[in-house]
């Protein structure tokens, strides 16, 4: 009898929960719920980061005048969608859909890695088919990388 209850129970959850995953997962595929970490660590997931930045490996000091080059350059070309502070909540990011990432703690992320990182600046949102756009044509390589000591700083 105990077990019958057990196995019922146990029924009764996973026919709860599957409907409400196959809910959830439609609104993020429909970019309801997912954001731009989400939707980049997902393609990510699917086709890797290209091999023409996956082994980059930022190669300036986290010195004073770095950070400092990095923050100006922040200011003028990622504020304005992901906020002055990181975290995805610029004044033109709140039409967006997905709306921008969450970067404030990026260089403190682990999976973050640098090539990682370089990749999502320097081509932006095109492999994903959002609105961010790609970095690669407007900054130069070190001005990426002075973002990115910038962004490890916050």
């Amino acid at each position: 009898m105990k077990n019958h209850f057990t196995l019922i129970t146990l029924w009764a959850a996973a026919f709860l929960a599957v409907p409400a995953y196959g809910q959830m997962m439609g609104m993020m595929r429909g970019g309801g719920m997912m954001n731009m970490s989400m939707l980049r660590a997902q393609y990510v997931r699917q086709h890797g980061v290209d091999a023409a930045y996956a082994s980059k490996r930022n190669p300036l000091k986290h010195s004073a005048g770095n950070i400092e080059d990095g923050k100006r350059l922040y200011e003028q070309n990622c504020a304005l969608c992901h906020g002055a502070t990181g975290l995805g909540d610029g004044e033109a990011g709140k039409s967006l859909n997905p709306p921008p990432a969450n970067i404030a703690a990026i260089g403190r992320r682990p999976i973050a890695s640098d090539g990682y990182v370089y990749w999502a600046i320097a081509e932006g949102g095109v492999p994903l088919g959002t609105a961010m756009p790609p970095f690669k044509g407007t900054l130069k390589e070190d001005e990426i990388w002075k973002i990115m000591v910038y962004l490890s700083a916050l």
